[in-house]
């Protein structure tokens, strides 16, 4: 796909700018969940009830290898790290997920010069783990790892390389809690490259989202299976146009799918969604969300019932990027203007949005010098959001935000790095935004052509 300036977030500008600053009544300090003796990058987070699990990467031990630790207090304090072990060298690319007590962890590993996919997981809400497995195809690299669990389903996604040097969505699953896996099976198999999938399970019916250029340009796919992932129909295409479609997300919400992604159909990025309300077998005319004139791109998205939010990075001049916001209240049909959160004279990006009573959105801004992390709100349904806030105040900046909704708390955690090494870093709030003290830098490298051309990251 051709590079645009939104390709590449990556500018320092040391600019004042008057955004409210949070104040420390009635929120947590800043926890360094992991060890000071490592770096540690890449970290996830995963709710279940009062349980919340972080997830990281870490090179402690003189290799980087996959962690997790849980708090059983809802975030007030964690327990000490587990090692969830190796398969063979240096892992990558941790993701977690939790159910009931089941929690899993997948990873990327490298095993016999090949890039593997690694599973563990807890039958005892993350206290203890089994050893890793692995569950890809060792005579081919696999990567890019995407798990949900459902119930006792657990469901895992990732790209293989395969013949003729090209990338194909892989996907496995396990019936019992993730004691045993079923062999992976091609989601697609075709010469050209997909991206990065995503994945979403609802009761019986899972849903598998990416892009790829097994035509003459990229477009957006979507699989479903509507028995637990034993069977998929064919790829529905959703974006369907002249350009080029990528960094697709979707929601799903009362059985109702919706998705958002980038499309350069117009000459530039434009933020598009389309909705499916016949469990993924038919998809709308995608909807121009952005409506710009400059590059929009990266695109999150949340939805309950028929309200949908819709938050990305849009240009603004060659150093400047915002975050925007959009919302529907009729299931995607039609969206609001797009309304300038950030609003800034820096670069905003990386933004996270969660819906739980109220909208939430964050993103990282260097409006100040350095990369911190803000955070907006909207009590009512995104019509108006508050001032932003910044809640890092970082002296280093941050790297990696990851932000968990749920009815009375909002988890942020994030990469701090200090003047020797990165910790995991995490905060929560009961009230109305976070605040989350001094923390860690960010360089907002983010690459279409990198999420969807997996050879040069195995390469």
């Amino acid at each position: 796909m051709r590079k645009t300036a939104l390709a590449f977030l990556a500018v320092a500008l040391a600019v004042p700018f008057a955004f409210a600053s949070a104040d420390s009544t009635g929120f947590t300090s800043p926890i360094a969940v992991s060890s000071p003796g490592g770096n540690s990058t890449i970290p996830q987070i995963a709710v279940s009830g009062n349980n919340v699990y972080l997830g990281w990467i870490d090179n402690t031990a003189g290799k980087f290898g996959a962690k997790i630790s849980k708090s059983t207090n809802g975030g007030v304090s964690f327990g000490g790290e587990i090692n969830l072990g190796t398969i063979g060298g240096a892992t990558d690319n941790i993701r977690i997920a939790s159910s009931g007590n089941i929690v899993g962890a997948v990873w990327q590993s490298f095993l016999a010069n090949k890039s593997s996919i690694a599973f563990a997981k807890s039958d005892d809400n993350g206290t203890s783990f089994t050893s890793p497995v692995q569950i890809s195809n060792s005579s081919r690299d696999s990567a890019f790892p995407q798990i949900v669990i459902e119930g006792t389903h657990v469901y895992v996604a990732w790209l293989d390389r395969t013949a003729g040097d090209v990338t194909n969505i892989f996907f496995a699953k396990s019936d019992d809690g993730g004691a045993t896996f079923v062999q992976p099976t091609a989601i697609t198999s075709h010469g050209g490259n997909s991206g990065i999938p995503k994945i979403y399970a609802d009761g019986p019916h899972v849903y598998l989202l990416w892009e790829d250029d097994s035509g003459k340009n990229f477009d957006i796919f979507m699989a479903t299976s509507n028995d637990s992932g034993s069977t998929f129909g064919q790829p529905v295409n959703i974006s369907t146009n002249s350009g080029n479609s990528g960094a697709p997300q979707m929601a799903v919400s009362d059985g109702d799918i919706y998705v958002v992604w980038m499309d350069d159909s117009s000459g530039h990025f434009d933020i598009l969604s389309s909705s499916s309300g016949d469990g993924g077998k038919t998809f709308a005319t995608p909807v121009n969300v952005s409506r710009g004139s400059q590059d929009s791109g990266y695109p999150q998205i949340a939805a309950s019932g028929r309200e949908v939010y819709v938050v990305w990075t849009e240009t603004v001049t060659d150093k400047n990027y915002d975050i925007y916001f959009a919302g529907s209240s009729d299931g995607g049909r039609t969206f609001g203007t797009p309304v300038n959160l950030s609003n800034d004279p820096g670069a905003s990006g990386w933004p996270q949005v969660a819906y739980e009573g109220n909208v939430y959105v964050s993103w990282v801004d260097d409006s100040h010098g350095l990369y911190d992390v803000y955070i907006d709100k909207s009590s009512d349904g995104g019509s108006t959001f508050a001032s932003p806030i910044n809640v890092s105040n970082s002296t280093g900046g941050t790297w990696y935000n990851q932000m968990v909704a749920t009815p009375d708390s909002v988890y942020l955690a994030w990469l701090g790095v200090g003047q020797q090494n990165s910790e995991i870093m995490f905060a929560r709030s009961t009230t109305f935004v976070p605040e989350f003290g001094p923390v860690a830098p960010i360089v907002l490298s983010l690459s279409i052509v990198g999420v969807i051309l997996l050879s040069r990251r195995l390469n």
